[in-house]
């Protein structure tokens, strides 16, 4: 949890705003589209999607955007993670209803 006082990072909501609406669509999003969807200007989601694409965030299919390897790769670590937390959780049950 952020502090009271901690200053935003408008960069970083602006990249949250745009990988949250890519992450939803079921089309490749165009920058206009990510514009519209976000309030964002579009010079901002040319940059972020511009540097996002670099990181391997997201993919251009077209004129849109997808997730991209390192999106599916973050994914796919959170479920890792939350399965073995449920299969310790459920291992703790398991040896209490034993015990």
């Amino acid at each position: 949890m952020a502090a009271k006082s901690c200053r935003k990072i408008e960069v970083l909501i602006a990249a949250d705003a745009i990988i949250k609406a890519i992450m939803d669509a079921r089309v490749p999003l165009s920058v206009s589209d990510l514009a519209r969807l976000t309030g964002l200007s579009t010079d901002v989601v040319f940059r972020q999607t511009g540097t996002m694409y670099d990181l391997r965030w997201v993919e251009k299919v077209g004129e849109g955007y997808i997730p991209g390897a390192e999106m599916w790769l973050f994914r796919a670590r959170v479920k890792s993670s939350l399965e073995a937390q449920r299969d310790a959780i459920d291992q703790k049950l398991t040896e209490a209803e034993e015990g």
